[in-house]
């Protein structure tokens, strides 16, 4: 929820930011602008700045791409939180052939995969390798989802399309049963089985998943188990009560 008087100067900063981080190519203002809905002349200041400061960085044929500062930024991110090196060994050892193991958070209403792996994929190629993808259908982005109060749901979906739900009530049942078993189920377009758990309470800040083709119910609640006891062993390495 933003506060009373929010400064739109840094939200809009950080949208350019984030939209600069995920593009995945070169990008010009005007491009830029159209992506974000914005002004084109706000679009082109703001990359100005970035540049400037060394967030981003302008080439030869004008277009941007990060720069060396937005690789720092990421670097001592992931360093500071910690959430790599606690969470992602423990990951590893749960990889299987036919098995994904990821770990993400939740940024609006998109899954953000820190890590996302199958058994013979090493693990810096792991590290942020998925695109970002749709919460509602996500079982990372559903656990998180079911740590928001449902007013915060409905705010994060007002007069939108919820991938995988007819209504934002339907979505809401679909949170209330999580929040009471404790584990998110999803079946993305049938291919394949997610399970998945959260990391912290209030907030819960990260989830980690198991992923495989049709797990039965057995096979869920083993997986749940699973995760069950990699969350105790993160939980006591972090100090977390």
């Amino acid at each position: 929820m933003l506060p009373a008087q929010p400064n739109q100067s840094l939200i809009d900063g950080l949208s350019v930011l984030q939209a600069l981080a995920g593009s995945g190519k070169a990008i010009g203002s005007r491009e830029l602008a159209r992506l974000l809905d914005m002004e084109p002349t706000k679009a082109n200041r703001l990359l100005k700045t970035l540049a400037a400061i060394g967030v981003a960085q302008q080439q030869p044929d004008r277009k941007y791409v990060p720069g060396p500062g937005m690789h720092v930024l990421s670097a001592q991110s992931l360093h500071g939180s910690g959430l790599i090196r606690d969470v992602v060994p423990h990951l590893e050892k749960l990889l299987q052939p036919g098995r994904i193991a990821a770990m993400g958070v939740l940024w609006r209403d998109q899954t953000c995969y820190l890590y996302h792996a199958n058994h013979e994929m090493p693990t810096p190629m792991a590290m942020g390798a998925a695109e970002l993808y749709p919460a509602s259908r996500s079982g990372i982005g559903r656990v998180m989802l079911a740590s928001l109060s449902n007013q915060q749901v409905r705010d994060l979906y007002h007069n939108r399309e919820i991938d995988g739900f007819d209504s934002v009530n339907d979505l809401l049942k679909e949170l209330k049963l999580i929040r009471t078993q404790g584990y998110a189920i999803a079946r993305p377009e049938n291919r394949f089985t997610t399970v998945a758990v959260g990391l912290g309470s209030n907030p819960t800040y990260a989830a980690i998943a198991l992923s495989s083709s049709q797990m039965n119910q057995q096979q869920i609640d083993a997986s749940v188990e699973e995760l069950i006891q990699v969350k105790s062993l993160i939980t006591s390495q972090r100090g977390e009560g």
